[in-house]
């Protein structure tokens, strides 16, 4: 049940950290990203699943410096 609702989580705020990245709201939308990468990383430890793990855990960092020189 936990699971399925983060899984949600990450779904919607890619969604729409998309969108607002799209519309040039790059904080909010790497942000976003941020939640929704954090999400799919707990499903895929969840689910021992290694494909999701690596993504997400990538898509992580890779929005955490999309955020980071998105201030600087």
């Amino acid at each position: 049940m936990l699971k399925n609702l983060i899984s949600w989580v990450g779904t919607a705020t890619s969604i729409v950290g998309s969108f607002a990245i799209a519309f040039g709201l790059v904080q909010l939308g790497y942000s976003l990203f941020i939640v929704g990468s954090a999400s799919w990383l707990y499903v895929g430890f969840a689910n021992r699943d290694r494909a999701l793990i690596t993504l997400n855990g990538v898509f992580f960092i890779a929005n955490l410096i999309g955020l980071y020189r998105a201030f600087a």
